[in-house]
């Protein structure tokens, strides 16, 4: 059918990436269904070994706000339309500093995240398979030093989080946007890059992809979450993408950056502004070199990552779920 679909495509006038995209979610979930809107059972839930990298490399990812996020069935809103990313960030720090759910860090409580994603296809290849849903879940030490996460094998392994701007640093009085700015810009200048780093990548990216990273892997405070929504707008280049659609099949309006090899979104709802998921693709072809003298070209169009974020609760270790 997914054959079908694209000779249907083919045989159309020229539709833009966006529509295409929403139209072929749409698709994938009347014909699998992968992710429970409401109120059906949640899917099986896999912890394989590649989940480190989807959890703690820097694929952006995973990028997500620290408070409650569920599901919603039934009607929404009709959404309004936002003028300007500036306009999308305020709303979205708005809805940040009205959530109820409240996170005081500390060295002894642990944040557990449910995140839906599209998982590796197969190592060494980078992209995520877009037809293929499972299960990820992480937990995120209060004090912002610590992440938890199977290791596919059932047992539960605790990794340090590395160098760079944490939780405590960004909550640090004064908190604005400003501030969360200068701090992690300050921390990308310092920090060394990886393998995992596009080595192209400006300033301005990295301080955006490092916003995507603290939101996912940090349990961030409230009004921290707000400013770093309102510093988004603050980057060069970032720009508001319409009809953005989560790992879930949710739609929704992203703040979105794109590179010299790649493009990411971080996704809000367009009725409440919540934190929704993350996308991310390659927009050119990239070879790279790979041990042994051997290459590897990452196509134009490939996904690299697409989150959804579920569900997020404070326990009391690593390994709890509520």
């Amino acid at each position: 059918m997914m054959d079908e679909f694209a000779r249907f495509l083919e045989a159309t006038p020229a539709i833009t990436g966006e529509a295409k995209e929403a139209a072929r979610t749409r698709l994938l979930q009347a014909l699998r269904e992968p992710v429970p809107m409401s109120p059906t059972p949640p899917p099986r839930r896999r912890r394989p070994r590649l989940a480190w990298r989807l959890a703690l490399a820097a694929s952006v990812a995973l990028a997500v706000g620290a408070g409650i996020i569920t599901v919603r069935g039934g009607e929404r809103p009709a959404a309004a339309p936002v003028a300007s990313v500036r306009e999308l960030g305020d709303k979205a720090a708005r809805s940040a500093e009205t959530d109820p759910y409240k996170i005081t860090p500390s060295p002894g409580r642990w944040l557990y995240v449910q995140q839906t994603i599209a998982p590796l296809r197969k190592e060494p290849k980078p992209e995520v398979d877009r037809d293929q849903r499972m299960t990820l879940e992480t937990w995120h030490s209060l004090d912002g030093k610590q992440t938890a996460l199977d290791d596919g094998r059932g047992k539960l392994v605790i990794h340090n989080v590395g160098p760079g701007v944490t939780a405590t640093d960004l909550a640090r009085a004064p908190v604005t946007p400003e501030d969360m700015i200068a701090r992690i810009g300050a921390s990308v200048d310092a920090t060394p890059m990886t393998e995992f780093d596009d080595a192209d990548a400006t300033r301005q990216e990295r301080i955006f992809r490092t916003i995507s990273q603290l939101l996912g892997e940090q349990p961030l405070v409230a009004d921290v979450r707000a400013a770093l929504f309102r510093a988004l707008p603050m980057i060069q280049g970032v720009s508001v993408k319409r009809n953005a659609i989560d790992a879930a099949g949710r739609q929704g309006v992203a703040f979105e950056y794109t590179g010299t090899w790649e493009r990411f979104e971080i996704i809000v709802s367009a009725q409440d502004y919540q934190f929704l998921g993350t996308y991310g693709e390659s927009v050119a072809d990239r070879t790279y070199n790979l041990p042994g003298g051997a290459t590897r070209t990452v196509k134009a169009g490939t996904p690299l990552v697409w989150s959804a974020r579920m569900t997020a609760k404070v326990v009391d270790k690593p390994g709890d779920q509520p």
